[in-house]
Order: structure tokens, then C-alpha cells, then sequence
């Protein structure tokens, strides 16, 4: 049986990535008691731990073949304005290094680290050289493949995979995105649509770019549907419409232009609503898992801070197995 250790474990996407591909979680730590609910509930309770990673030593993990860590990414994007490894919250990984470094001999053959594109460039590249540098001290070779969830779902969400192996490490292309898919395939018809009031609202704030865009989609024969994010402007509320049928990046749910919304234009017609739960479980990959536990915004707050679970499962067939079975 191969074994993962998982870092910033989250609700539990990158186990369920694994399981798919037959690598079974022995250990699971993450600080949120929020999706500690949602790991605990769709996988029990057994090898997670809750708390700080910081208060982890080498000597508290486990034997196993793979160690992941989905280190936070605030301090790697613009909401923890490009702080990188002077962030708080990013620096974390760090400390995934030194329980490794701890862990001496028995430190898992295999590693895998997840962040935002972010990851590359924060500081000037100075950050991802500073990873790199730290796993390879650690004794392990290191490769990077950059994948989109759009090559399986109708999700933009581009993430940078750095790998360490102890032996010689090949990674193949990534998986090339797949133009079909579109938010129709996984958009409920039914939901709360805006009143006409709230929609002209929404359309006012639409810049004339923008508007343009809408009134080709509301001329289209065949409605679609097409994701909606909302971003400030000198000092104002915007919405912007993405130019193609799919979702953005799904974000935590906290503020601003965090929280997603669907348009259905076509027909001469147009309608808007926030985006759902059931939405956002099936762009991540993840309608098959349990949510009640926690009240629909925290759910969306957690699959918006986890992987995509069919890029785990592709991460894991094409990258993690070959390694690993050397």
C-alpha cells in the first residue's frame, strides 16, 4: 500500500484526488476547525489532527511514501499583497521543511507542494528559489508542472505542482484544456435569480466593454452561461463577465470579488444569481462529498481554498504513481 502524509489537508480534496489512484492517507493536518468538519465528516476523524503545523516535530509523522502540503496562498497573491515568504501565513512552508529535514532518514521518498502561479514570482522569484533549494538540501531532485482545472472541468484555475523525489524525476506535459466544457454542464437551472431591480443594478455597473460582451451573449440563439466576478474601481463596486462559457477561479468566499456569480444569457433574455454550493462542489471536482456538517458559506469557503480533485487524480496516475514505483 503507497501512504500520503497531507499538510494544510484542508476539507480533504487532495485525499480524495489520491484515494482515486489507490494512495491511502495516513496523516492529515490542518488548522481550520471549519474544514476539519468537513475532512472529519467525509473521512473520519483516524489520521487527521487539528492544529498549528508549527507545533509538529519529525517525530510525530508517520512512516509513509508521500508527503503533499497546499501551503496558504494568501501571501502569494495580491489579498496578501505579494508578501510571499514575508507573509505570515505562506511562510508556513517552512515549516513543512523542517519536519521533513526532522523526519531525517524516514522522510517520505516523494513530495508534492501546491500554491497559485504566485508561487513562481513572489519577491522577484526569490521564494520558489528558496523552496527549491530547501528540498533539494533535503536530499531530493525537484521538477515543476503547471496545470489548469480547465483541462477537466469549466474552471480556469492555473496552479503550479513542485515535486521532490529522491532519484531522477521526469514529468510529462500537462493535460491540455478542453475547450467543450462549459458551465452549462454543470449550472442548475433552478436557484434565487436577481429581481429585476438587483439585475439593473448589476448591469449598471458593467463597463462598456463589458456591456457589449453581455448584449452579444443575450443575442445568442442558444442561452448559456457564463461566470461573473465583481472587483472594486475606484472605490466602487464592478461586475465583470468572463469572455468564454466558463467559471474563474473559484476563491474563498470572504469580501469582494470573492464570491462568484452565473449569468444565463441568450434569447434576448439575461438573468444573474450567486453561484451555489452544488456549483461550486462540481467545478472542484467534489459533488460526491458531504457538506452538511457545515452551514453552504463555509462549504464554499473550503472548496474555494482546496485543489481540484480530477487534477490530483491526473497529477497522481501520470506523475506520483511512476515516481513513486521506481
Amino acid at each position: 500500500m503507497l501512504r500520503a502524509i497531507e499538510f494544510f489537508a484542508g476539507m480533504g480534496l487532495m485525499r480524495a484526488g489520491l484515494e482515486r489512484v489507490g494512495i491511502k492517507t495516513v496523516f492529515a493536518n490542518d488548522i481550520d476547525d471549519t474544514k476539519a468538519k468537513l475532512y472529519a465528516d467525509n473521512w473520519g476523524r483516524e489520521e487527521l489532527q487539528v492544529g498549528d503545523i508549527r507545533a509538529l516535530r519529525g517525530d510525530d509523522i508517520p512512516d509513509a511514501e508521500l508527503v503533499t502540503a497546499s501551503f496558504p496562498c494568501t501571501d502569494m497573491s495580491l489579498a496578501g499583497k505579494y508578501k510571499g515568504l514575508n507573509g505570515a501565513q505562506s511562510s508556513l512552508v517552512l515549516d513543512f521543511l523542517r519536519i521533513l529535514g526532522e523526519m531525517g532518514d524516514r522522510a517520505p521518498r516523494t513530495l508534492m507542494i501546491e500554491n497559485v502561479m504566485g508561487f513562481l514570482t513572489a519577491n522577484d522569484g526569490r521564494d520558489w528559489e528558496t523552496v527549491v533549494n530547501g528540498i533539494q538540501k533535503l536530499g531530493y531532485q525537484a521538477a515543476h508542472i503547471i496545470v489548469d482545472a480547465s483541462a477537466f472541468v469549466p474552471q480556469s484555475r492555473t496552479r503550479v505542482f513542485l515535486f521532490g523525489h529522491k532519484g531522477t524525476i521526469e514529468l510529462p506535459n500537462p493535460p491540455e484544456i478542453r475547450e467543450d466544457l462549459r458551465l452549462d454542464s454543470i449550472a442548475q437551472e433552478d436557484g434565487d435569480w436577481w429581481s429585476p431591480d438587483r439585475l439593473s443594478a448589476f448591469l449598471e455597473t458593467l463597463s462598456p466593454i463589458q456591456s457589449k460582451r453581455v448584449y452579444r451573449y443575450q443575442r445568442r440563439f442558444w442561452p448559456g452561461y457564463y461566470g461573473a466576478f465583481r472587483r472594486t474601481r475606484r472605490g466602487r463596486p464592478v461586475w465583470e463577465v468572463r469572455a468564454d462559457e466558463r467559471a474563474g477561479t473559484l476563491r474563498t468566499t470572504r469580501g469582494g470579488s470573492a464570491k462568484q456569480a452565473i449569468v444565463r444569457a441568450g434569447r434576448g433574455e439575461i438573468a444573474v444569481r450567486w453561484m451555489n454550493l452544488t456549483e461550486y462542489a462540481r467545478l472542484q471536482g467534489a459533488e460526491h462529498l458531504r457538506y452538511d456538517s457545515v452551514t453552504p458559506s463555509q462549504a464554499m469557503f473550503a472548496l474555494g481554498d482546496a485543489v481540484c480533485v480530477p487534477v490530483i487524480e491526473w497529477l497522481g496516475k501520470h506523475c506520483l504513481l511512476p515516481l513513486l514505483r521506481q
